[in-house]
């Protein structure tokens, strides 16, 4: 079964049984982006048609934010529609990931994935999520350690939503952050990124 077999949390709760519940764990922090990056997104939103498809919002809003983010965590290796697979129910291939960076290759491409960001197509967050959390799972099972605290992401590229997935407990922040503050969407993905590279450092 792909992620996207998955419509929703309740359906990957019900297979999976979890917890679930709603928490404020993002700071409210800001960083400040360049004028060249905000220029890029203010072209890319003036440029927006009413018919625009779901590569154009993946493409030209959230993997620049992505990989803005990712440019200060060189520990940190971001994939984009990588297959992924724990077992023949958990597997299939996020919109982006996170794993950890390796300078050679030992065993194995993908080292510790961390985190699972999903596009919701169409607005659809309740399906983004269904299947971001299946990808969050497949993550925490291929580390074999519950310890290890995986992140997820569901955006629009206008709006992003953030959860993490700790031992049996998926834990989804209490509200959602809009482009229109984009300084907040970045001091978000800095924190989630730099959550990701401490456990790291720490295992």
């Amino acid at each position: 079964m792909a992620f996207s077999h998955f419509k929703n949390v309740g359906q990957v709760i019900e297979q999976y049984p979890l917890r679930y519940k709603r928490e404020r764990f993002l700071p409210d922090v800001s960083i400040a982006l360049s004028a060249l990056f905000l220029e890029n997104i203010d072209f890319s939103l003036d440029k927006q048609t009413e018919n625009e498809n779901e590569f154009f919002f993946r493409e030209s809003l959230i993997f620049p934010f992505l990989q803005q983010a990712w440019k200060h965590h060189n520990r940190l290796k971001l994939w984009s529609h990588q297959s992924l697979a724990y077992d023949d129910k958990l597997c299939g291939e996020p919109d982006y990931f996170i794993s950890v960076w390796r300078d050679e290759v030992i065993d194995k491409w993908i080292n510790t994935p961390l985190l699972a960001v999903a596009e919701a197509k169409k607005q659809d967050f309740e399906g983004g999520w269904g299947q971001c959390l299946a990808a969050m799972l497949a993550c925490q099972k291929i580390n074999q350690d519950e310890n290890l605290t995986v992140y997820g992401i569901v955006s629009t590229g206008m709006f992003w939503e953030f959860g993490k997935l700790l031992q049996n407990t998926f834990i989804k922040h209490s509200f959602s952050y809009s482009i229109a503050e984009p300084q907040k969407v970045l001091g978000n993905l800095d924190y989630v990124f730099a959550e990701c590279e401490k456990q790291i450092q720490s295992s």
